[in-house]
Formats: structure tokens, sequence, C-alpha cells
């Protein structure tokens, strides 16, 4: 038995809540999760979880073991960052979180020339917008738009976004340009829903690029709390949409949207990347963090 191995299973196992979850956490059979948590039981001797058929619950001997086994992984995983990092070779399992639009516009089509580049890293990218605590999750990078709330991460900006207002050519062939926020309530608009608290996310605007940002929020008989929803709509021709940059990038290049008000444009949220300061000269990161900062440099300056 490999028993670091079977402490990483069994910490996956605790922090998903379950044998199956644990498993398509890590990309393995269930029946494998099994064994290898039986192997460590029978290795200490005791029983680390007590099961049922509904529920699954620490033994006072298995929340010793989670919580030094993590420990113990975390150690671990300093300890190869740090010596790759003195071999130059950057290596290893880098497991990456980030917003959709994030993942779907700008990273994935760009991950052929990481792979390229950086061969000895096995890359794991999972697509979310939820607040995460990364070391329980296994999470190296973490990219979060708006302001970082952890001042336990380290943080490094790598895209300062705009909001844009847009449409499809056919709608506005069909009724025209507003030239000022206020006659957006002329107009057909699409408004895009918190999805926790279900309201609507206010317009933002400024005049020309100076002066303050102000809000002229339209009324509006569509709205989503999926911002790729939204953006198809417009698409189609429902209505003008107000979104941030790094989601109307592509439509715009292709041409299924075009910018509307674009004199009153204004700055929206920055791009994080996020990792722990344990991961601050790990190469595997600093290589992805490097990457990521240079192909949305790219992307942004083509448009």
């Amino acid at each position: 038995m490999d028993r670091l191995a079977a402490m990483q299973v069994f910490c996956a196992v605790v922090e998903a809540g379950g044998f199956s979850k644990a498993a398509q956490r890590l990309g393995i059979s269930t029946s494998s999760v099994t064994n290898q948590v039986a192997a460590l039981e029978k290795h200490f001797g005791v029983r680390l979880l007590q099961r049922t058929t509904r529920s699954m619950s620490l033994t006072a001997e298995g929340q010793q073991c989670h919580a030094q086994a993590r420990q113990v992984l975390a150690d671990m995983a300093a300890l190869e960052a740090s010596l790759l990092q003195a071999a130059g070779k950057p290596s290893g399992s880098l497991r990456v979180d980030m917003p959709s639009s994030i993942s779907r516009n700008l990273v994935a089509p760009a991950l052929p020339r990481f792979i390229a580049a950086y061969p000895d890293i096995s890359l794991r990218l999972t697509v979310s917008d939820r607040l995460v605590d990364m070391v329980e999750e296994g999470i190296d990078v973490m990219l979060r738009i708006g302001e970082p709330q952890d001042s336990s991460l380290v943080a490094r900006s790598l895209l300062t976004m705009d909001y844009l207002c847009c449409a499809a050519p056919a709608f506005v062939a069909r009724h025209g340009m507003p030239q000022t926020p206020q006659e957006l309530d002329q107009f057909s608009c699409l408004h895009f829903l918190y999805p926790k608290a279900r309201q609507v996310r206010p317009w933002l605007f400024q005049d020309g690029g100076t002066g303050e940002p102000y809000a002229h929020t339209p009324a509006a008989a569509l709205s989503f709390d999926h911002i790729e929803s939204m953006i198809a709509a417009a698409q189609a021709g429902c209505g003008i949409v107000q979104a941030l940059s790094v989601s109307v990038l592509q439509p715009l290049r292709e041409g299924t949207l075009v910018p509307v008000l674009q004199p009153f444009r204004t700055r929206g949220p920055d791009l994080w990347a996020l990792f722990h300061p344990r991961h601050l000269r790990a190469a595997k990161v600093q290589v992805f963090v490097d990457f990521l900062a240079q192909i949305f440099h790219d992307d942004f300056n083509e448009n």
C-alpha cells in the first residue's frame, strides 16, 4: 500500500462527503477509493469512518488522522514544489478553478500552447463561481472576478475589464442606436440577475471615460441569471445587454454583437489569480499564472 496515496484518498473522502464524490474528484473508481480507505484502516488497526447506507462520519481516530494527514500532504506538496523549483522544471499535478466565462472565452482555447510548453504538468481545470476553501478542495490556483476577500491568499491582478453595452446587428438595423444611457429606456434591454440574491445587476456608465461612474438601469422584459444565456439571447436579436468585456469578446470579434454606447463604457472589476503563500515559489504555479497574464494581454490587445 502506498500510504501517502491512501491518505490523499482518505482526505478526499472526508472533504467530499462520500466515497463516490471523492472518486469523481480524484478521477478513479469508487471501489478503488473504498479499498484504499480499508487498507489504511487495516494498516493503523483502527476504524477511521463510521459508515451506514445513508451516512458517514469520522471516528475520533479518523478526526486525528484527517488533521495530521492534511498536514503531511501539504508538507509533501510544499517539499515537491520547492525541489522542482530548485531544479527549474515545472511539473506535477496542477488544480485550477475559474469562472465559466473566463474558461470558455480565454483559457480553454489557449491550453494547447500551455500543454506543449509544459508537458510535465498535469492540469485539472474545474469551473465555478462559488467561494471555495482552496486547501480543503486541493486547488492550487483560483481565478475570481472582483476584489479578493481572503487576505491569507496571495493575489495577482491579471486583467482589468470594462462594462460594455452590445446588441445584434439585426437589432440595431431595426431599432437604431441609443445615443445616451437615458435613451436605453426606449429600447428592449436584457438584465443579468445575481444568482443568489435574484437582484438585477445595475448598469454602469461613465461619460467619455472621465468623472465618476453612475448607474442607469433601464427596464427590461427579459432577465437571466446565466450570463451566457443572456448573451445568446442578445445575439438572437432580443435586445441590448451590458456585460463584462471578457464575456462579449468573441461575439464582438465574430460580429454577432456590435458595440453600443461606446463613449459611455466604464471600468469593471479586475480578474485575480489567487493562490496559497506556500505556492508562491512553486514553478508549476508561477508558469501557469504567467501564461494566463500573457494570453489575457494578447487577447485584449487584439480587440
